[in-house]
């Protein structure tokens, strides 16, 4: 029994030393998009709208694989999937307060910067009609000349380019006083907003797909669409270790319709193919059983 009580208190001391007390388990990065946040005023004011959880579809954000369940919601006047911002403002902030009462503009421009401008190149001179100049010393005999002396011409002119200045950024920002006050324009605008996130939420529910990004525009497509891309993407991620074979396999499997800028976000987020065929596999399996009836 004692030595069966030593050999605890000694396992239990080589943990302590392996996970010090107060130690913290190491986070996962925090996931987030390239998309320019919402005034905050937005969100005090519109809050959000939160959709209902659903494990259908596929949402790649930067190129990064988020996985299901997912939930599509308004927030202010953007769209995030599972609290991560997917779009920019569908309706600009400013355009809500336009239609508030007491609204005032105020104008504001970048200060010039010292340097006005690199010049424009001097393109080489287009060749002009040559003028040619009689001398005073010529005669007739010169016209039965085996070798005549060559006759003067007039140089080409050059033409001058003096560089452009720049002209300075005037940025217009709109505010009001007291408490926001919805009307009529305003809940079109929401309503707007809500349809975007309505059609997303169908999109990804019939088991399509989207890529966001503010790089490029979303990328998208149907169940179909979904299913042909994703027996291919995550092999393709697994095999291919340069961006240059990666691109060009995926071109070749069909794929060429993909922005540049996508193919290199899915390149270097390649490391979730396990996930992704982990999950094709499991939604085989489920159909399988789903048609022998269980």
């Amino acid at each position: 029994m004692r030595s069966v009580l030593l050999c605890i208190m000694a396992a239990l001391s080589i943990a302590a030393v392996a996970a010090p007390a107060g130690a913290a388990a190491p986070a996962a990065p925090a996931f987030t998009s390239s998309f320019q946040k919402p005034p905050s005023a937005s969100l005090k004011a519109l809050r959000a709208t939160v959709g209902k959880p659903f494990k259908e579809g596929y949402v790649f954000i930067d190129g990064r694989y988020l996985p299901p369940p997912y939930k599509v919601e308004r927030w202010g006047t953007v769209l995030r999937i599972n609290g991560v911002q997917v779009t920019s403002e569908i309706v600009p902030w400013d355009e809500f307060v336009k239609t508030q009462t007491g609204v005032t503009a105020t104008k504001s421009e970048s200060p010039l910067s010292d340097d006005i401008g690199a010049a424009e190149p001097e393109p080489e001179p287009e060749p002009e009609p040559e003028e040619e100049i009689d001398d005073d010393d010529s005669s007739l005999d010169d016209l039965f000349d085996d070798d005549p002396a060559p006759k003067k011409k007039k140089p080409a002119k050059r033409k001058t380019y003096k560089p452009k200045p720049k002209k300075p950024t005037v940025t217009v920002t709109y505010s009001f006083d007291g408490e926001f006050t919805p009307n009529e324009k305003t809940k079109a605008y929401v309503e707007k907003i809500n349809k975007e996130r309505t059609r997303i939420d169908k999109g990804l529910r019939s088991g399509g797909y989207f890529c966001f990004s503010s790089k490029y525009s979303t990328v998208s497509g149907d169940s179909g669409a979904a299913k042909h891309i994703m027996q291919k993407l995550p092999g393709l991620m697994k095999d291919y270790s340069s961006l240059e074979s990666f691109s060009a396999a995926v071109n070749a499997a069909g794929f060429s319709y993909l922005p540049p800028a996508l193919v290199n976000d899915l390149f270097k987020n390649r490391i979730v193919y396990p996930q992704l065929m982990k999950r094709i596999k499991d939604a085989e399996e489920e159909r399988k059983w789903m048609s022998l009836g269980f």
